[in-house]
């Protein structure tokens, strides 16, 4: 169990496998009853704690957010810097879904991967109405 742990990992387009490797090695150590895990995206000073929820199907998940300004080019680098760590961590053999459009005004774009069981999704939300988009890290967590 990772208990109040602080991990920092760099990702973006340019980052090479040591960084992602660093950032697959955090998944991978990840249990169900991991909580207080703490995240930092690269260009970010914010360091953010990720939670762990229930699911309904009786598992648990970890949940991670940044937010940045609304429509913020830097939101979008984090969404992608994620989606490429991810895709790095999983491979070739991972399954992605692109969710479907929602009849909504903000943006919204949801990238769900599942590979060996695990499910890993990275969501990037416009929030008009409160001035905000977030960028969102989903790992399911084993049973």
């Amino acid at each position: 169990m990772i208990a109040r742990a602080v991990v920092f990992f760099a990702m973006s387009i340019f980052a090479g496998s040591a960084t992602a490797s660093v950032f697959c090695e955090t998944i991978q150590t990840l249990s169900a009853r991991s909580d207080n895990i703490s995240l930092a995206l690269p260009g970010s000073a914010s360091v953010v704690r990720c939670t762990r929820s229930l699911m309904l199907d009786g598992g648990t998940q970890l949940h991670c957010g940044w937010s940045f300004t609304y429509r913020a080019s830097a939101a979008s680098e984090a969404f992608e810097g994620l989606v490429e760590a991810v895709t790095q961590c999983l491979g070739d053999g991972a399954v992605v879904t692109t969710d479907l459009n929602v009849n909504h005004p903000d943006f919204y774009d949801l990238q769900t991967f599942r590979a060996g069981g695990q499910e890993i999704g990275v969501s990037l939300k416009d929030k008009a109405a409160l001035s905000e988009t977030y960028v969102f890290l989903r790992v399911t967590l084993p049973k």
